[in-house]
């Protein structure tokens, strides 16, 4: 982004002179189909909890943390995507920084889900394997945005 000093009505400004824009499509691309990823590994994780409580010996409190740390990861997720779609558009560093640094608690999530559940279904370990490469890819595709962003000239 160009600043420069121009006259308007008679008092000299600042005016940010039009550039290229540095959003990254790829990773917008990412973060919709991951938008609508995560509804449905959410949907699949509470009908899969479901059925694992009343078809598998369980205990309910475990049963109970496990819901409850379901509903976690998706108020996380959603602040993670709602972060990282806001950077990306806005072109600014802080919700790309935060949308980064919360993708290690949803890879967290994601491999709890595969390896630590008290029962994991073979659906479990394949969504979660996808989610993890939503991560992936939209992590690294983010340092590449959070980069371009902070290069760019701000006075």
């Amino acid at each position: 982004k160009q600043w420069y000093q121009r006259r308007v009505r008679g008092k000299m400004t600042i005016v940010r002179q039009q550039t290229a824009p540095l959003s990254s499509v790829p990773l917008q691309i990412l973060l919709f189909y991951n938008y609508y990823y995560f509804s449905l590994f959410f949907i699949v994780e509470i009908l899969a909890m479901a059925w694992k409580g009343t078809v598998l010996p369980y205990d309910s409190s475990t049963l109970a943390s496990e819901v409850a740390l379901l509903f976690l990861y998706a108020v996380c997720e959603a602040i993670r995507l709602y972060t990282g779609n806001k950077g990306n558009l806005t072109e600014t560093t802080f919700p790309m920084i935060v949308f980064l640094l919360l993708t290690l608690p949803m890879v967290m999530a994601y491999v709890f889900t595969m390896i630590f559940q008290t029962y994991v279904l073979h659906l479990d370990a394949i969504m979660a394997y996808i989610g993890i490469g939503f991560c992936g890819m939209e992590f690294i595709l983010g340092i590449i945005a959070l980069i371009q962003f902070s290069r760019s000239d701000v006075p």
